[in-house]
């Protein structure tokens, strides 16, 4: 009987009604007309040029329409077909995954070590006794001795594992701890560490069996399937799957990619949960899985029982200890049967059928399987190709490629051109929404930002624009010039960077408020340069968020100077404005903010700024009447150098043709002629109009140069500010590496964290180390000295931070007023830190005590105060720099 196929029948409307439906347009466009011009026109009829008009910009529309809904691989496609997405957006496989977080990633992590089958994180228990009375801890209760009951008190170190490895059967322990001990540092959570590495326990199991299996059965091959089977039961072998795999199992493209990036494929995670060390083993589970081995037909007998114990009675349940796996012991014996006779069993055979169980599933453990997802396939369309509409006119109009004949009246050929100069308007209209098609990929990518958001191009495959429009017309100025006035490129840009933040979650919104509102207007670049690194360096540090710092065996070049730090410093840095998040010295200041009393008597503040010599690079030119102001004018000026491109810079001293007799300006830069013909350079502030008031000019250079160096003078000091200029950083120290050594026999003295009286009342937290970070700040550069943004920062340090970690936050330092016999606490760290991580990364003690003590006696800085002068300031500032107790220096009256 043939099966019915039912077929639906063809819909009859083909109507779209939306920018690729022509007829819609059409019908839409004449009702337009007819409302705005009813009263002048009333044919609306086919013949009508009118109509004409409005059909050809229907069709015109269509094609747009058409472009416009093709498949998104395609609007992105530019050049290679492998790398395409690369070069505009980060993609799953590389902002997705993770470092190790839970105790499920680091299994997962550890299992994809080969030659590791299995293994498990631990608690490691350690505890630290308190005398409260002399305010001392100690690994040793006996610090008790003596001690009233009321004074003691001990807690558990927290965030401490011990990893437990069940290794392959020709791997020892002792081959594959230091690379477990590596692999976690490398994705170590913070405040966590890893104390040991030790391989699994076997508690070996007795099975013995009765089987009867069937005639034509083989024995050996039986029998070395069902204890191959009962292994796997005590202690299964997990197996790594494809992209396609995973796919078919039902695992979306997010859940694949959650957690570690594995070299030899995925892993399932309920496979690996369900693969945790046993607490006990079952007969009727191995009464099963015998059962379901082929050839087999029934059990007689079975018994399971302890080796160790000794006993033949057998039982239902056996309890495994605690931290062991069971294993079959040499006490196990299976026997055969088929029918009524018994078989002898060739062990040899059956251990070669077992290891060749255990070969063909070890070599398909790590045959390397495809994790990349299917990209896909793009196809290449001129998306931002256009020709004119008026290709498309009828020949009659004279406004195509044949144009007028050569016998046609003056008057005629006048009007036409006229009539192609009117359509020029419609086609330089849609030319340049073409041409935005064609730049998406760019204004969306996340790892490029346009100078320009507005694009057009001159319409020019007919040939005859000379004989109706401007020279000019063709030239790129006049394009870019047509959108200049309306392109607001900066606040477009910073839309379109806040909707490609809003993918990831992220936000700048208080960001950019608290810089605004210090800075003013100078800042929204510096907020678009911060939003558009932050993006493209994000599937970098997205899948670090949670990690710590990696000590282990480092040498010094991987601790100090270095971007080997934790992922919470790398967000608050980037989050703050801070490209450079690396560990580094941050002590010496090329600033210097020193008072000084005017003409007038009154105390003001002056800044300069020093070269790597010491040799003073750039002076401000005005008087400030508090830091706050000073450091204000510095940043900006800082921020109006690194925002102007050097290759601008290049290219007009390039294009000179003699050497200027005059002053001239070039966006911040303005090159001043000293008398006798030498040259320097100022600062100004191209968003002052007045070239004459006092803030036109925010610094300047009191060095003088010859005309063929003065392009070199400039460009030093660009890239000085760009790269050398930068003494914002983060110093996050994890209070769970200052423990000290475990071992009781060790020789330097150990060296506990103090604590206070209160830490000892009840519901108090004693334990100073168990989840805590101390995170050191300088607090006298520009944007650290002002208190509104040290909120700002601290806010975004403990939203950043794991909920469950409790940070100290210190802002230290000097303040850069010329007094050299100032005690400068950041250098003090800074050297203290250093050696203390050299130490911490080859396991010595050494340096614990110095730097506890450098740590502890830290006192954070504030910023002076002043008081508010009513003739002098406006109220603005009188509050700016009020003073708030606890949280500003008094200065000098």
């Amino acid at each position: 009987m043939t099966t019915a196929i039912p077929y639906s029948p063809l819909s009859k409307s083909i109507r779209s009604n939306d920018d690729l439906d022509f007829l819609f347009l059409r019908e839409q466009g004449i009702l337009y007309i007819q409302e705005l011009s009813r009263s002048i026109w009333t044919d609306y009829n086919t013949h009508d040029p009118g109509i004409t008009v409005l059909e050809v910009l229907c069709y015109a529309i269509t094609d747009l329409g058409y472009r416009l809904s093709l498949p998104v691989q395609d609007l992105l496609f530019e050049g290679d077909k492998r790398n395409y997405l690369n070069d505009h957006f980060h993609l799953g496989p590389e902002i997705l995954p993770c470092k190790a977080l839970t105790e499920l990633d680091y299994r997962m992590l550890f299992i994809d070590l080969q030659g590791v089958k299995n293994c498990w994180l631990e608690s490691y228990t350690k505890t630290v006794y308190a005398d409260c009375k002399n305010f001392k801890l100690s690994y040793d209760s006996g610090i008790w001795e003596g001690l009233p009951q009321k004074y003691h008190r001990s807690f558990e170190l927290k965030g401490l594992h011990r990893i437990i490895v069940d290794t392959e059967p020709e791997v020892t322990i002792e081959s594959i701890r230091k690379q477990v001990f590596r692999l976690y540092h490398a994705n170590r959570n913070l405040c966590e560490d890893l104390v040991e590495v030790v391989g699994v326990i076997t508690q070996p199991i007795q099975v013995c069996a009765i089987i009867d299996i069937a005639p034509e059965a083989n024995e050996e091959q039986v029998s070395a399937i069902i204890q191959w089977k009962i292994e796997q039961y005590f202690s299964p072998d997990l197996q790594f799957y494809s992209f396609q795999e995973m796919t078919a199992k039902g695992y979306s493209m997010d859940q694949m990619f959650e957690g570690p990036s594995l070299n030899h494929g995925f892993l399932d995670p309920e496979e690996v949960r369900q693969a945790s060390l046993r607490t006990e083993v079952r007969q009727s589970d191995i009464i099963q899985l015998v059962m379901e081995v082929e050839g087999v037909n029934s059990i007689r007998d079975i018994r399971i029982n302890n080796c160790e114990d000794g006993s033949v009675q057998g039982s239902w349940v056996l309890q495994i200890d605690p931290g062991k796996k069971p294993g079959l012991c040499d006490k196990s014996k299976f026997n055969f049967y088929k029918g009524l006779l018994p078989v002898n069993v060739n062990e040899r055979e059956v251990n070669a059928y077992k290891n060749r169980l255990r070969r063909e599933k070890y070599d398909a453990q790590y045959q390397g399987n495809a994790k990349e997802p299917s990209m896909p396939k793009p196809e290449h369309y001129p998306l931002g190709e256009y020709i004119s509409i008026r290709n498309d006119f009828p020949e009659v109009y004279g406004v195509g490629p044949v144009g007028l004949p050569e016998s046609i009246e003056e008057e005629r050929k006048v009007q036409t051109e006229q009539f192609k100069a009117y359509l020029t308007f419609f086609d330089q209209i849609l030319g340049s929404y073409f041409k935005h098609l064609s730049q998406v990929k760019s204004l969306l990518s996340v790892f490029t930002t346009s100078e320009r958001t507005y694009f057009s191009q001159a319409i020019t495959d007919i040939g005859d624009e000379a004989g109706f429009l401007n020279k000019e017309y063709t030239h790129t100025s006049f394009q870019e010039g047509l959108f200049s006035e309306f392109d607001e490129s900066n606040s477009r840009n910073q839309k379109i960077k806040d909707h490609l933040l809003a993918r990831f979650a992220e936000k700048f919104s208080e960001y950019a408020f608290i810089m605004k509102k210090i800075y003013g207007e100078g800042a929204d670049q510096q907020v678009l340069d911060t939003k558009s690194y932050f993006l493209k360096e994000y599937g970098k540090f997205s899948v670090e968020r949670a990690t710590a710092m990696n000590y282990y065996r480092q040498p010094l070049s991987f601790l100090w100077d270095s971007n080997n730090t934790s992922g919470v410093e790398e967000r608050v840095a980037l989050l703050a404005g801070i490209r450079n998040f690396m560990r580094k010295s941050l002590a010496r200041s090329f600033v210097e903010i020193y008072p000084l009393t005017n003409s007038a008597g009154d105390a003001v503040f002056r800044w300069r700024v020093y070269d790597q010599n010491r040799s003073i690079l750039l002076n401000g030119t005005e008087d400030y009447p508090s830091r706050t102001a000073a450091h204000r004018e510095i940043y900006l000026a800082i921020q109006l150098v690194k925002a102007f491109p050097r290759e601008t810079l290049i290219q007009y001293f390039e294009q000179l043709e003699d050497i200027p007799d005059q002053a001239f300006t070039l966006g911040c830069f303005r090159i001043t002629i000293s008398p006798s013909g030498r040259f320097s350079f100022s600062i100004i502030n191209p968003s002052v109009q007045d070239t004459q008031a006092s803030d036109y000019i925010i610094a300047s250079q009191y060095r003088y140069y010859s005309f063929q160096n003065m392009l070199p003078s400039l460009l030093f000091f660009i890239d000085f500010i760009d790269q050398q200029f930068d003494d914002e950083g983060i110093f996050l120290v994890e209070n769970t590496l200052l423990r000290p050594d475990f071992n009781p026999e060790a020789s330097v003295e150990k060296t506990f964290l103090p604590f206070c009286k209160d830490d000892c009342q009840q519901g108090n937290c004693l334990d100073p180390y168990s989840f805590r970070v101390t995170i050191v700040l300088p607090g006298n550069t520009f944007r650290f000295a002002d208190r509104d943004f040290r909120d700002f920062l601290e806010n975004l340090i403990r939203e950043e931070l794991p909920a469950h970690i409790l940070a100290k936050i210190c802002w230290i330092g000097k303040s850069q007023t010329g007094n050299l016999e100032q005690e400068d606490q950041l250098a003090q760290f800074e050297e203290s830190y250093k050696e203390f991580l050299k130490g911490l990364s080859q396991g010595s003690y050494t340096s614990h005590r110095q730097f506890i003590e450098t740590i502890t006696e830290l006192r954070s800085i504030y910023p002076t105060g002043t008081l508010y002068n009513c003739e002098m300031e406006d109220e603005s500032n009188a509050l700016r720099d009020t003073i708030i107790l606890g949280r500003s220096n008094l200065g000098t009256i």
